[in-house]
């Protein structure tokens, strides 16, 4: 899905005339939360989520939690809802599964450690707990009122922040901020804060640890292509983000393709790209890559990186707190 430009814009006469609207939406969730009776898993979780909707760079924060988690000496496991996915209530074999089968986010977590994908979360949760988890690390679900989290971050993309501030379709949040936030046990802004983030949370009297950071490439890929003339396409919620990292870390990038959030390429599609490149090195994330055939891969450069917290050790400070 690609976000309205309205979606930025405070005044917006769309956004004034959708409001109402925004308001049934945040009703709606609202009354899941009071109507739910949620379970309390045996075990630490972990949720990472936001309160907009796609493109907050939650999944790279969760492989970044799962780094700390690691170096604690957790055995943790990811649970992930599986977007379109076909099979639930599962563990990921990367060899026999395939990001159709249980969503691309879920593919992308199960190279790092072991991923439970299942929309009914709190049956995810026992699922983990049965396999050996000793924490649970929950990509997305901060809206999700039928699992106890033990500790929530909400991540905010710190150029778009909380956008027009309006709640879907009249704006890109999936609830309120301030009734979102009142959850929250942590706020994650990821890179800049353009949006001025911060300055929105001192002004509304938000006491909250408050966690920076940005997505940072690996070596390999600056040394490779810096400097070259390239084409990046991208499936993902800010595809223009991804675009923007590459020309921040001086790759010349001439021709750029965006397709929706979660895009499944067809070999059409990659064939296309590879034309359209004429040449060039043609650039994707680890995320899109997951779902491009196998062997279309040997065309493209896929771009690896995560998520660095400026300031590690409060990160670890928090998550070494859930098991005290």
């Amino acid at each position: 899905m690609k976000t309205p430009d309205f979606w930025d814009c405070p005044n917006h006469f769309l956004s004034k005339l959708l409001k109402p609207f925004g308001h049934l939406y945040a009703y709606g969730t609202a009354y899941r939360f009071k109507h739910t009776n949620p379970y309390q898993a045996s075990v630490p979780v972990i949720c990472v989520g936001n309160l907009s909707i796609g493109g907050t760079g939650k999944t790279p924060v969760c492989l970044a939690i799962a780094g700390i988690l690691h170096k604690q000496k957790k055995n943790f496991f990811f649970l992930n809802h599986g977007y379109k996915s076909h099979i639930q209530n599962v563990l990921v074999d990367l060899e026999n599964h395939a990001s159709y089968d249980v969503g691309d986010e879920a593919v992308l977590l199960a190279y790092y450690g072991p991923t439970v994908v299942d929309r009914h979360r709190a049956r995810g949760a026992q699922f983990a707990v049965r396999k050996g988890a000793e924490c649970i690390v929950m990509d997305d679900g901060f809206q999700n009122p039928s699992l106890i989290k033990t500790l929530s971050f909400v991540v905010v993309d710190g150029k778009k922040g909380f956008g027009n501030e309006c709640v879907i379709p009249a704006g890109p949040l999936r609830e309120p901020v301030l009734k979102g936030l009142s959850r929250a046990d942590a706020i994650i802004i990821v890179g800049e804060d353009e949006w001025g983030v911060q300055f929105y949370l001192q002004r509304n009297k938000i006491d909250l640890p408050i966690l920076t950071g940005s997505f940072v490439l690996n070596k390999r890929t600056l040394s490779t292509l810096k400097g070259k003339k390239v084409m990046a396409f991208a499936g993902i919620g800010q595809p223009q983000k991804f675009f923007d990292i590459l020309k921040r870390n001086g790759i010349n990038v001439v021709k750029t393709e965006s397709y929706p959030d979660h895009y499944y390429y067809t070999r059409f599609d990659v064939e296309r790209l590879i034309k359209s490149a004429n040449g060039l090195p043609l650039l994707t994330t680890t995320k899109d890559a997951v779902k491009i055939p196998k062997d279309l891969l040997k065309h493209i450069e896929i771009i690896d990186g995560h998520f660095v917290f400026d300031k590690p050790q409060e990160a670890a400070t928090l998550i070494k707190g859930v098991f005290e």
